[in-house]
């Protein structure tokens, strides 16, 4: 039975079209979404917002840069518990290697399909017994 109380996710991409597009597509399942677009909006919400979950993209800016890691080590500092899946179009075993040591649950490639990704983060979000 699913938890009528809806869930908190945050979703971090320099896109702003895929933002609007993956928080209406979870907002439509009954979570509530906010999003950030660059890393100094990312980190002031992961700080002091409430998440259940966390959907970061790896690099905000465009560059090389690895700016989903350092979301993720400012994510786990803030609150623990908090889930994250990391999306890239730059996946390797060393950053999933990096990703992990940095606690992020999930790297996934993009693009995603949306049943998948909501796949994912259904699992993520179910009580562990149910894992």
């Amino acid at each position: 039975m699913r938890n009528s109380v809806p869930r908190n996710l945050l979703i971090i991409d320099d896109e702003t079209v895929l933002c609007w597009v993956l928080g209406r597509f979870f907002s439509s399942a009954g979570y509530s979404v906010d999003s950030a677009t660059d890393l100094a909006e990312a980190l002031e919400r992961v700080t002091h917002g409430r998440y259940d979950l966390v959907i970061s993209d790896l690099r905000l800016s465009g560059t090389q840069s690895e700016e989903g890691l350092i979301i993720a080590e400012r994510l786990r500092a803030a609150a623990p518990a908090t889930r994250m899946v990391l999306m890239t179009a730059f996946a390797t075993p060393e950053l999933g290697q990096r990703a992990r040591e940095l606690g992020v649950d999930l790297v996934l490639s993009k693009p995603q399909s949306l049943p998948a990704l909501a796949e994912h983060v259904s699992q993520l979000l179910s009580p562990a017994e149910t894992r």
